[in-house]
């Protein structure tokens, strides 16, 4: 693994699970003080200069990360309490989600639940969805999900880059499922 990956990861994790384990304080929608980041940086990574730190997450962490104004924050993924910034009205009318085929038969009667998360995470096409369900089952499966039927029943979805938070995707609301066991 990269160190480039291994910062990701790292950086994730703070700004995701546990930014209070590492002293930082971060708001509603999740955003912490980016210098006061950098220094959680450089203690792990201390070769790292806030420039270069920067650049990365401007450049190659922009789709997990955003930066406004001197601050930073995970985009996505949380398991700590935060808010979206807004919903977006331009969601597509299908959206994607990639699973494992064990969690199939549950997700088809509970619906999607955002599990340990503070969301459930949909994709914008099938193939986000396949690489993101690989990393669960050698042999995912992909839900397409009524992000139409959603929007009309008054769901709120918010758009972060290519994911997609929503609260929770009621059953009723999956209306195929792909499967792409190759055996």
């Amino acid at each position: 693994m990269s160190w480039k990956t291994k910062l990701s990861k790292f950086l994730s994790f703070v700004l995701r699970h546990s930014p209070q384990k590492f002293g930082l304080r971060v708001d509603n929608f999740g955003f912490a003080n980016l210098r006061d980041v950098f220094k959680v940086v450089k203690s792990r990574f201390p070769n790292i200069e806030f420039e270069e730190f920067k650049q990365y997450i401007l450049k190659d962490f922009n789709s997990r990360f955003q930066l406004i104004n001197g601050r930073i924050r995970a985009r996505y993924g949380h398991s700590i309490k935060v808010r979206p910034l807004g919903e977006d009205k331009e969601i597509p009318d299908i959206l994607f989600h990639g699973t494992s085929p064990e969690y199939l038969k549950s997700i088809l009667k509970e619906g999607l639940k955002p599990q340990k998360r503070q969301f459930v995470h949909l994709s914008l096409t099938e193939q986000i969805a396949y690489k993101i369900g690989k990393r669960k089952s050698k042999n995912p499966v992909i839900l397409k999900i009524n992000a139409s039927a959603l929007k009309k029943d008054g769901f709120r979805m918010w758009r972060e880059q290519d994911v997609i938070l929503i609260e929770r995707v009621p059953a009723q609301y999956i209306i195929e499922v792909v499967n792409y066991d190759t055996n």
